[in-house]
């Protein structure tokens, strides 16, 4: 069979295969995509200003009696993976490969972290069927800190007694800068803290087995899932089954109470409600609360200036006893 340059002239002039348009844009200017990605079956929202903010995790268990209980992890976990299990099959056949798909339907989830010293969640909240996480966020929210009473004054008399003075007008200076509101926290209250906190998530989550199994002495049929957890971090939130709980101690941080909790979770949404950060409760937990915060650090720097002066006074004092 011959060939001549005809057949070449053949292929160029044939006539070319035009690419698939683009997808229309909405009147916006925003593409087609992002409203499909907005909402549908087995999805959640985004919360884009949740990048930058700190927001919480925790639980939701609904009993059979009809109550519910909110536990959030006392601090943000420090390690949270969650693995999607993608349903697909794939059979090579004679003439190709077949694949089969079916929906998404569970995801493991490891939680991993500490309970910390004085955490921010320490207590459970128990209230009816319709309890939120975003109602009990507040309430739940704890200062693991004792109160010293910065106002009240020193005396003596004697040899201190002129050095005692200034030390009273620095500790009124001090006052002055709480504006008569609660005073700065110091200590931790053992009540509130990082080791209750971690005992009363591991009692919340045998507690919830101990319902789910009917071995609590009920039967009553489930009016929801029992076990939700919550991730206001990114907006979504799982029905789930505790599959594991591990606790770890070392001897290199022994009042550190650190977890381990393994999770599969379904049923992916959007969390039903939101939570809002009371700022003036986060500088109550920080100490700060009834604080200028414009005339702050000028007030702090005439204070420990004047704090020099005490610590030479009583430096002085010493050296005369001394002798």
């Amino acid at each position: 069979m011959g060939f001549n340059l005809s057949d070449i002239k053949g292929i160029f002039d044939r006539p070319k295969v035009q690419p698939p348009s683009s997808p229309a844009s909405s009147a916006t200017g925003a593409p087609n995509g992002e409203k499909f990605l907005s909402t549908g079956d087995g999805t959640y929202t985004l919360e884009s200003q949740n990048w930058y903010t700190a927001k919480p995790y925790g639980f939701k268990a609904s009993m059979r009696n009809g109550q519910s209980v909110v536990m959030f992890l006392p601090i943000s976990p420090s390690n949270l993976t969650i693995s999607t299990n993608f349903a697909t099959n794939l059979i090579p056949t004679l003439y190709g490969t077949i694949e089969e798909h079916s929906e998404v339907r569970y995801f493991d989830i490891s939680i991993e972290g500490t309970t910390g010293i004085a955490p921010k969640f320490v207590d459970p909240m128990i209230g009816g069927k319709d309890l939120s996480p975003g109602d009990a966020f507040n309430k739940l929210r704890k200062s693991s800190r004792s109160t010293i009473e910065v106002a009240s004054s020193l005396s003596a008399g004697g040899f201190f007694s002129k050095t005692l003075s200034i030390a009273n007008q620095i500790k009124g200076k001090a006052a002055d800068l709480l504006d008569g509101g609660v005073k700065p926290k110091t200590g931790i209250s053992s009540e509130n803290s990082g080791y209750v906190a971690f005992h009363n998530l591991y009692r919340f989550l045998l507690q919830y087995k101990k319902d789910a199994s009917g071995t609590g002495g009920s039967t009553t049929p489930y009016e929801k899932h029992p076990l939700t957890f919550f991730n206001y971090k990114d907006n979504n939130q799982y029905d789930v089954v505790v599959r594991g709980f591990t606790m770890r101690r070392s001897a290199d941080n022994p009042m550190l109470y650190n977890y381990s909790i393994q999770l599969r979770g379904y049923n992916l949404r959007s969390v039903s409600d939101k939570v809002n950060e009371d700022l003036n409760r986060r500088l109550q937990d920080l100490g700060l609360n009834g604080v200028d915060s414009s005339s702050i650090l000028g007030d702090i720097k005439s204070i420990s200036s004047q704090a020099k002066g005490i610590i030479g006074s009583f430096i002085g004092g010493i050296n005369v006893l001394g002798r």
